[in-house]
């Protein structure tokens, strides 16, 4: 998954690597960011979207390799 994380483009990187490896607050987030809450909110949810749309990439070639 870290490989994942550090394939992300900013600002996904960087506040997916705050919110899910730091386990930030979102509100300490948008704090130390300078940002509204919800776009940080709103960039958390996309970068996670961006995560899961990679990874289940990553299990279709693999369930491909063996069939």
């Amino acid at each position: 998954m870290k490989k994942h994380i550090n394939n992300l483009k900013n600002p996904y990187k960087q506040v997916i690597e705050m919110r899910e490896i730091q386990k930030m607050a979102y509100k300490d987030i948008a704090d130390q960011l300078g940002k509204n809450l919800s776009t940080i909110k709103s960039q958390i949810r996309n970068g996670r979207a961006i995560l899961i749309a990679e990874t289940e990439k990553e299990f279709i070639m693999l369930d491909e390799m063996f069939m």
